[in-house]
């Protein structure tokens, strides 16, 4: 059975409790790219009704993810289906490469909803056909993270909108897809909040170098890991200890070591 939301429903309430973020924007050396070029497109939490909001409005994509179990957390909600669609972009090893957050709980564009870190992970697909690859099945290694820079302060947030990183320069040619992950660990078990999309990159480059550290999504991550479930002294907007108590950097995250080359 399909579930709508009334558009009459309160629409500040419904901004105000789905509202978080997507990442639908490539960087290459900085230069954007329109939403959904490149990364594949992804669906509402829920089916609505027509006109419930307004058209070209990413808005309904926005709500986080809160099942690391389930198959959407690959590429993010029923991401698969747009795979046919989206454009394959050239980088080149050793360039940087970036997301940019393309739609917030305030509209478009914005920036990273809740306190957090981030990870890059690249998959080759197979016969480097991108098109049929839903990355579910494939293995993971890890290129970049983005963690604390204070036992207070994390690097994405508050007010950032863009993660950007190096390809590894001896990363082996090939048809990746590229999986971003942002997500709000939270001291309340199983209730950590996942932002993931996934870009389509043709990586050009002498290679040379042999990735190692490989990761399954879903499969590698497990709600009891440190980097889900934290102490109280790492949530930062919970108010539980004093601005001088706070540990971030004791933070841990999921997932194999960065892979650098």
């Amino acid at each position: 059975m399909k579930i709508y939301l009334a558009a009459f429903v309160c629409a500040t309430f419904v901004i105000r409790v789905l509202g978080h973020q997507v990442q639908g924007i490539l960087l290459v050396n900085g230069t954007e790219s329109p939403a959904w070029k490149y990364v594949r497109n992804v669906g509402p939490q829920y089916e609505y009704e027509p006109g419930s909001y307004p058209e070209g409005s990413d808005f309904p994509k926005t709500p986080p993810q809160m099942d690391i179990n389930h198959s959407d957390i690959t590429c993010g909600r029923k991401a698969f289906a747009s795979a046919a669609a989206t454009e394959t972009a050239d980088v080149l090893a050793g360039s940087e490469v970036g997301f940019r957050v393309s739609w917030d709980g305030n509209g478009q564009y914005g920036a990273f909803w809740h306190p957090g870190p981030a990870q890059i992970y690249l998959s080759r697909a197979p016969n480097d056909d991108l098109e049929h690859y839903e990355g579910g099945d494939g293995e993971w290694f890890k290129i970049a993270y983005a963690g604390p820079v204070s036992n207070n302060d994390w690097l994405l947030w508050p007010d950032k909108h863009d993660f950007n990183f190096t390809i590894p320069k001896a990363t082996p040619p090939g048809k990746y897809l590229m999986r971003f992950e942002q997500w709000m660990p939270t001291h309340i078990f199983n209730y950590s909040q996942w932002y993931v999309n996934c870009a389509e990159v043709n990586i050009i480059g002498p290679g040379g170098g042999t990735p190692t550290g490989f990761a399954k999504f879903p499969g590698t991550y497990d709600v009891n890991h440190p980097g889900l479930w934290i102490p109280q002294n790492q949530f930062v907007n919970g108010g539980f200890v004093s601005y001088d108590e706070m540990r971030l950097l004791e933070y841990t995250p999921p997932g194999p070591a960065v892979w650098t080359g």
